[in-house]
């Protein structure tokens, strides 16, 4: 078993029992050779379940599990556990009847990815989190927050439902027929329902949409999981927006064409095998500015110079499309798949510039694009991106890394803190603002990413300027 594989560890009475321990079993969870539940840790500990109990949970929430990859609401919560919380909060002005519909929401999802809520009778376990991220399973326990791949846990998910029907099958009781033939059909499905499922997107709207022929409907659970269609990755990211607006992005994800970028995919590959071995247990942020520091060396450019951005995704060989688009809260789509792509849409309409400045000069552009070459760069297995869409539905750790990665990029903190030490330290609000100013101006940076790059320059000095910065630029 490697260090990152998740295994249910099934123990069964021993032949010849009582007829009333015939579906008892005791279980544990390990992630390598740890065990992390019902006590991480606590190898000699099990929890004794009723088995069909944890196959009717499998097979009940078995599509869920596989395919879904969002929360329920439009939020993003740092993790699963945090999804009520995190609800709540944006109940405390919410009309009555949007509590409630919400509420019910929250609750179908504890239902379905929280394992320990499935056993009959059996209250306040542990809890014991299971949510799909990509091609990263979240495994959330009272000890912390851990991730396995996603072939893993599917095929650890399917060994322990397998195991459980066996063994209620040789008990030769009619009792189980239902559901062993509901756990054997279990990629089995609606093909609107597993587009929905796998799109986050309202059944009725899933439907639609293929009968408009914007979408196509997977056949089996296999088929959705596979996670490779960029069309239903776009109306994923974009579920939580008007129906209108998700049936615009999905168009025009489909409008770019396919096209070789042979430097593109050879500097990411690089990029990502670069971060896996040198920083694979850093933080998200740690990583972004780790890749954009390697891509700089990559590009033969000095931590001073300013780097053309538009350019270097061109030379890299993605397509460039500025356009004006609804709606305006999109600013930007980068796209690479098996059928489009790689292309980064900019949306003019929400870059805010005057018109008598090169689009190419606006600074709001050129940090988007950054991000989006980072998601070009990192996160190909997720084929498309969509940042500032409103209630985007990308991970947060994708995010964060790839904000980073814009940052550090355009504007390295340390520079950032070397040129603020040339510039004689400015400390007051006046001189503090003038400086930021400076740094938006030499490296084509907002005045939000100067200053946070500032801020985290001179913290690896030990100078703390956030008061100040905090005022300077307050939405940073």
């Amino acid at each position: 078993m490697s260090a990152d594989s998740l295994k249910f560890l099934l123990t069964w009475a021993p032949p010849g029992g009582e007829d009333a321990r015939l579906t008892t079993v005791g279980l544990a969870v390990r992630i390598g050779e740890r065990t992390i539940w019902p006590i991480d840790g606590a190898d000699e500990v099990i929890l004794e379940v009723q088995a069909d109990d944890l196959l009717s949970y499998l097979t009940e929430f078995w599509k869920p599990l596989i395919l879904r990859q969002t929360y329920p609401v439009a939020i993003q919560p740092e993790r699963p556990s945090l999804l009520r919380a995190e609800a709540e909060k944006r109940w405390g002005s919410a009309p009555e009847e949007t509590i409630e519909r919400e509420d019910g929401l929250v609750t179908a999802f504890e239902e379905a990815h929280d394992l320990s809520r499935s056993f009959a009778g059996m209250f306040d376990l542990p809890p014991f989190w299971l949510v799909r991220q990509g091609d990263r399973m979240l495994v959330e326990t009272r000890a912390g927050l851990r991730s396995v791949t996603f072939e893993n846990a599917r095929s650890a998910l399917g060994a322990a439902g397998d195991d459980i029907a066996l063994h209620l099958e040789a008990t030769k009781d009619d009792r189980w027929s239902d559901l062993l033939t509901a756990w054997r059909r279990r990629d089995r499905g609606d093909p609107a329902t597993l587009l929905a499922w796998a799109t986050s997107l309202d059944r009725g709207i899933a439907a639609s949409f293929v009968k408009e022929g914007l979408l196509a409907a997977p056949d089996n659970v296999a088929e959705a999981a596979n996670d490779n269609d960029e069309l239903r990755i776009a109306a994923r990211m974009a579920s939580a927006l008007p129906q209108e607006q998700i049936r615009q992005i999905i168009a025009l994800v489909g409008s770019f064409e396919k096209c070789e970028a042979e430097s593109l995919y050879d500097l990411g590959k690089d990029v990502r095998a670069y971060i896996t071995k040198s920083f694979g247990d850093r933080r998200p942020f740690e990583q972004g500015e780790a890749a954009a520091n390697f891509v700089r060396s990559r590009l033969n450019l000095s931590r001073e110079d300013k780097v053309d951005v538009f350019g270097t995704v061109e030379r890299l060989g993605a397509s460039l499309q500025p356009k004006s688009v609804e709606p305006a809260t999109l600013f930007a789509l980068a796209v690479w798949g098996p059928r489009h792509g790689p292309a980064v849409l900019l949306n003019e309409l929400a870059m805010n510039w005057p018109r008598d400045i090169a689009f190419r000069d606006n600074w709001l552009a050129r940090v988007t694009l950054a991000h989006e070459l980072c998601h070009l760069l990192v996160d190909q297995e997720h084929t498309l991106t969509a940042i500032e869409v409103l209630h985007s539905r990308m991970p947060l750790d994708i995010e964060r890394r790839a904000k980073a990665f814009a940052g550090e990029l355009l504007l390295p903190g340390i520079v950032a803190a070397e040129l603020w030490e040339k510039a004689k330290s400015p400390r007051s609000l006046v001189e503090l603002d003038k400086f930021i100013s400076e740094l938006c101006r030499d490296f084509g940076v907002t005045k939000s990413v100067a200053a946070w790059k500032l801020e985290h320059g001179l913290h690896k000095k030990d100078i703390d300027l956030r008061v100040l910065l905090d005022a300077v630029a307050p939405n940073r």
